[in-house]
């Protein structure tokens, strides 16, 4: 099941604000780990859609430290989403043009009859939607969309963890860098 109720709103935004009703402590205002900002190495097995996206986006998120080395999977699943997007898009206007060019009603590359003489929605236009609510979910995650920018924080590259090899007595299991 997914959250239930309004994202909640960083730290910094209930500072400004006053939007909480509990005090806030300095602790409150670290807002979590914020790792080294890095461009993750591109998977090589991406299509060429993907790769594309991933090229065009990466700049941009780095930029605005919004990408880290360790967000390479939650990157690929959008470029793959994204692409696999593209692909279905330029199938369903072939399909439509084909129908035009057969002097057939376009909508059919939408809406199919079933043999029982109902209609269904098309494979294609499933699939468009399907990829669309995908890519809209990873979008968010990144803040790359109008209602989710206020939800991400750039990474500070201030508090860099990594994994201790020994037990090093650390609370979280993690040890600072």
């Amino acid at each position: 099941m997914g959250a239930r109720g309004p994202k909640p709103l960083p730290s910094n935004v209930r500072a400004f604000t006053g939007a909480s009703h509990r005090p806030l402590r300095a602790a409150d205002l670290a807002d979590g780990v914020h790792p080294e900002v890095g461009l993750p190495p591109m998977p090589q097995h991406m299509a060429p859609e993907a790769r594309k996206e991933w090229k065009r986006i990466t700049p941009l998120l780095l930029e605005l430290n919004l990408l880290t080395r360790i967000d390479r999977s939650a990157l690929e699943l959008y470029c793959r989403a994204y692409g696999r997007l593209q692909q279905v898009e330029r199938a369903l206007a072939a399909e439509q043009t084909r129908l035009l060019d057969d002097g057939q009603d376009v909508t059919r590359a939408l809406w199919q009859p079933t043999p029982t003489g109902f209609a269904r929605e098309s494979i294609l236009s499933r699939l468009a939607g399907d990829l669309s609510t995908q890519v809209d979910r990873y979008l968010a995650s990144f803040g790359m969309s109008p209602s989710s920018r206020s939800r991400v924080t750039a990474s500070r590259n201030d508090g860099q963890y990594r994994l201790p090899g020994l037990d090093d007595g650390s609370p979280a299991g993690f040890e600072a860098i």
